[in-house]
């Protein structure tokens, strides 16, 4: 089963994340792919000498976008490397697990033997991660085999167009009216994502494809949660699953770019930068316990040493609080 991983920018996560494959994946071979949309090449480099066996693809859009980082200079371009994570799932294997390069794992798998069971019983999904959160995974356990728990998703409604009326929209009124109406919650909303991930999943090609349909070179999960819709509508025998316990963590000390709150001068990608270059120099050895996130006071004695305006040890705190926040409001336990 290949693996891939979306990368941009943050080789000492995706260090970390190659590191915990190499120490939980059970199977004798691993294909590992590196999707890249800008990490600078003398980041990816070291990445390589240390896998020589993971192979790295480059988004059309690598050259413009780590030209910009390494020149400290804004990235102009907006383009999503869409292309790139779809060519890479059309020419993987039948499953295959994706990943993002702030994802890690904390227990073990073998990959071979959990896709003996998806092919048995028909599953497009496996969820490895949910955030402690049982919104995302709703549904009546059907059975379980081995450490997969097979799951009938239990939504508001699986019919296509009543979902797209009632979820759908993006206007703000006619949510507010279907939420008066008993209709719409944001609880309901997030049900859906028992039958959708963004990353830390087992996907069934032939489903990840079709979550990207009509997609016009934007991120958009509200398409893609329509399309996941359409698509089980179609195939009522497809089926979805979780693992017994979660067996992917992720990060919230860092993002690949700026999000829409702001904390004094905190600039993500100085942050990025210093951090980056703190790895490349081996004063960052991102190698600690997979039950953690990164080694917090390291990261302060880094910044400190920095003593950088845009990316000091008390907004990036702030900032890092703001970030994960955002997921405990929606039920995240983390």
């Amino acid at each position: 089963m290949d693996i891939l991983i979306k990368s941009f920018n943050r080789p000492y996560y995706l260090d970390r994340c190659l590191q915990s494959i190499y120490a939980n994946v059970q199977d004798v071979t691993l294909f590992i792919k590196v999707l890249d949309d800008g990490t600078p090449s003398r980041y990816l480099e070291k990445i390589q000498l240390k896998y020589p066996d993971v192979v790295i693809y480059k988004s059309a859009f690598y050259n413009e976008k780590s030209k910009s980082i390494n020149e400290n200079q804004e990235i102009k371009s907006k383009n999503i490397p869409i292309d790139l994570w779809l060519n890479a799932a059309k020419g993987a294997t039948d499953y295959f697990l994706l990943l993002e390069d702030d994802f890690w794992f904390t227990k073990t798998i073998n990959l071979e033997n959990t896709q003996k069971i998806l092919k048995e019983d028909n599953i497009n999904l496996l969820k490895l991660i949910w955030l402690n959160n049982p919104k995302l995974i709703r549904g009546e356990t059907l059975k379980i085999r081995d450490n997969i728990t097979i799951y009938q998703p239990k939504f508001f409604t699986s019919k296509p167009l009543q979902h797209r009326l009632i979820f759908g929209t993006t206007r703000y009124y006619l949510k507010e009216i279907m939420g008066f109406c008993g209709l719409y919650s944001k609880d309901k909303a997030l049900h859906y994502y028992s039958i959708y991930g963004v990353a830390g999943a087992v996907f069934k090609k032939d489903y990840f494809i079709n979550l990207w349909k009509k997609h016009e070179n934007q991120v958009d999960e509200n398409l893609q949660l329509k399309n996941a819709v359409k698509y089980l509508h179609q195939n009522p025998n497809i089926q979805f699953a979780r693992t017994n316990k979660e067996l992917v963590a992720t990060g919230f000390l860092s993002s690949a770019a700026n999000k829409d709150f702001v904390v004094g001068d905190f600039d993500i990608f100085v942050f990025n930068k210093i951090i980056n270059e703190a790895w490349l120099s081996d004063k960052f050895d991102v190698k600690n316990d997979f039950s953690q996130d990164l080694d917090i006071s390291k990261i302060e004695s880094i910044l400190s040493q920095e003593s950088n305006s845009r990316a000091t040890i008390k907004d990036w705190k702030k900032w890092s609080f703001l970030f994960k926040n955002q997921f405990q409001k929606i039920g995240c336990n983390i």
